[in-house]
């Protein structure tokens, strides 16, 4: 499941050769730990809907890249030590897939479709790794030659997160809430339970940065959602009997949510009643949960201050000399 990426994101870094010399920063980080951080790009989702023309896999050879959204994040970031942070985020990432976009013809005349907004907060661990070397003096000063660094570093991090979405679909023009209308028969007799819209993410990922001055750094940063629901599309299991789903939606959405639990093309023969979509057929897959994914340019800025004072010092008060001058005596 997507081991191709995991692999991808964890080994990139090293691929930039030697690391083994020591990275000099020129800003102590004792004395400043505290960075905020804004991140501005694109998401992508890899679920049940869309994708390339075969089978969904749920890894990148599925990513549509026609189904790149808007998503961004700010946070802060704080050094525990050395080349050790720990960083804490809001994100905003804008998902959708689309059956019409793939020509694999069980997928394409499946005929769903959705968007959602997705909510999330998370803490990672991240960990630093300089490159980019050069030969010359150290700490500027010369005759005392080493190994300085251009301000280049990879940064790789994981963490955990929460995070909060809710599906859609479009009928003529107006989109409409997917969950309360039970399209899989959640919570119908014999379905399956209804979803939370809250769930657990494991966010991995790498950034490029280049310290631009003291305080700022710029960069861009790759990473993945590995998620504990596969409803973020609203797609999971098998086809409910459209016309239960109807009886049981007295909000007036009966037949919306009809429509929408099978908006099938009716071209596909075959299976349970002679159709690939009647009740009881698959809809999704849900042996694979869904995930998302975020590229984008960010900026750090360094929060400067005077750092830590040791414990027990104190400051040496100033006397005044005296105004009467003593006689010297020779």
């Amino acid at each position: 499941m997507r081991k191709q990426l995991l692999i991808l994101l964890l080994t990139l870094p090293f691929l930039s050769g030697s690391l083994n010399a020591q990275f000099f920063n020129k800003v102590n980080w004792q004395e400043n730990r505290h960075q905020l951080e804004l991140g501005l790009g694109t998401s992508n989702f890899l679920g049940d809907l869309g994708g390339k023309d075969a089978i969904g896999t749920n890894d990148l050879q599925d990513l549509e890249i026609s189904q790149f959204r808007f998503g961004f994040f700010i946070g802060h970031k704080y050094t525990l030590y050395k080349k050790l942070y720990l960083r804490s985020n809001f994100t905003f990432s804008r998902v959708s897939g689309d059956d019409n976009l793939t020509e694999e013809r069980f997928r394409h005349n499946r005929n769903l479709h959705f968007r959602s907004n997705i909510f999330e907060l998370n803490v990672m661990a991240e960990y630093e790794i300089p490159i980019n070397f050069r030969k010359g003096h150290i700490y500027d000063l010369k005759g005392v030659n080493g190994w300085k660094a251009k301000g280049a570093s990879f940064f790789v991090f994981a963490g955990v997160g929460v995070f909060y979405f809710n599906p859609k679909a479009q009928i003529d023009g107006q989109w409409i809430e997917l969950r309360p209308l039970r399209t899989e028969g959640q919570g119908l007799p014999g379905g399956p339970k209804q979803y939370s819209r809250v769930s657990v993410s494991i966010p991995i990922g790498l950034s490029l940065t280049k310290r631009i001055s003291d305080v700022l750094s710029l960069g861009i940063e790759v990473s993945y959602r590995y998620t504990f629901t596969d409803y973020i599309d609203d797609v999971s299991t098998v086809y409910y009997n459209p016309y239960d789903i109807a009886l049981y939606n007295d909000n007036g959405q009966a037949d919306a949510a009809a429509y929408l639990s099978n908006p099938s093309l009716g071209l596909e023969q075959g299976g349970v009643g002679n159709y690939a979509t009647a009740p009881g057929q698959q809809r999704g897959d849900e042996t694979d949960d869904d995930g998302y994914m975020l590229i984008t340019l960010k900026a750090q800025y360094l929060l400067k201050d005077n750092g830590p004072r040791r414990k027990g010092a104190r400051r040496k008060k100033f006397k005044r000399p005296s105004s009467r001058s003593k006689r010297i005596i020779f």
